[in-house]
């Protein structure tokens, strides 16, 4: 409301007049709105409207940075879940075999497993289980000394190669782990070509990877009536076995080879996988074998509390 000033007239009489403010001029070239004050708005004027158009825009940025994050993360899990690396490109070249050199004299039984020691080596005591050996206690495995196991992940079917889980290969994995057990894995395999062994290796590693495996993932194939590797040339076996190992090693796992000394030598050419452990099959009380081993199975028959059922016993041997 404009302001009003009463001033005393001539004659007794009252007089009300207009205070009046002084007009500023306005410059040539410029609106009288351009002239008036700046920095004061009406709330809910422009200024804010714009402040609030700010607040949406980030809101906006922020939520679709969060999606691509999560997009990522997710692209991320599914590749180390998923994805494995590597193919196969053929056998290198043949290499020198290294021989044997463990002593029969370093070998010596406590409390009825078998160990190793001598300058150079010792040994850890191990078992290898699958769904034949039926519900293990690992904690009684782990106190009567054991302190490794080898668990069977899966095999192919010996008609079509067809790729199964062994039926306790989970519940072997989480039970030998959590009574403080270290953990390998094997694949018993049919397969008949590199595709097929490169099929198996990737199964395995899926299988695998992030489960807290530190010890060898083993590539077992053995010949039996009516398999489907019975046919295979030595050349190919050794193929196969090479292409299984391949992707195991491409994928920061280490590879290793099962079988006994007959299999190894007659159905193996050796000189093109000097490049991976080995784990030697062999019943008695000794081990003769000329070339160099990682792991020794030497009974098919032991008993250890927590598995009612006969287990393979082994030994790993280890460098000082």
């Amino acid at each position: 409301m404009r302001k009003i000033k009463e001033t005393a007239g001539t004659k007794g009489k009252n007089r009300i007049q207009k205070s009046k403010k002084p007009v500023k001029p306005v410059r040539k070239g410029k609106s009288v709105r351009s002239s008036g004050r700046r920095g004061k708005r009406k709330p809910g004027g422009t200024g804010r409207k714009r402040r609030g158009g700010f607040r949406l825009r980030d809101r906006r940025i922020a939520l679709i940075t969060a999606v691509v994050v999560l997009a990522a993360a997710a692209v991320f899990l599914f590749c180390i879940s998923y994805v494995v690396l590597g193919s196969y490109n053929g056998l290198g070249e043949k290499e020198t075999i290294r021989m044997n050199r463990y002593s029969s004299d370093a070998l010596y039984t406590r409390s009825g497993l078998r160990h190793y020691r001598d300058k150079n080596y010792r040994s850890i005591p191990g078992i290898d289980v699958s769904v034949f050996q039926g519900n293990v206690d690992w904690d009684k495995v782990y106190d009567a000394g054991i302190r490794f196991a080898m668990i069977r992940v899966g095999y192919s079917g010996s008609e079509k190669g067809t790729i199964h889980e062994d039926e306790n290969f989970r519940k072997n994995l989480k039970g030998a782990k959590k009574a403080g057990l270290d953990v390998g894995v094997y694949f018993y395999s049919q397969a008949i070509t590199t595709d097929e062994a490169v099929r198996e290796a990737k199964y395995v590693i899926r299988h695998i990877r992030g489960r807290g495996v530190t010890y060898p993932v083993v590539y077992d194939m053995e010949h039996t009536p009516g398999d489907r590797v019975g046919d295979l040339t030595k050349k190919e076996k050794t193929e196969i076995a090479d292409a299984f190992c391949t992707i195991v090693q491409k994928n920061s796992f280490r590879p290793m080879i099962y079988g006994n000394p007959e299999w190894l030598l007659k159905n193996l050419d050796l000189r093109y996988l000097t490049g991976y452990e080995f784990w030697l099959a062999h019943y008695s009380r000794t081990s003769y074998y000329p070339y160099q081993y990682a792991m020794w199975q030497y009974s098919s028959t032991g008993k250890i509390k927590g598995i009612r059922k006969n287990v393979d016993l082994n030994i790993y041997f280890v460098k000082k």
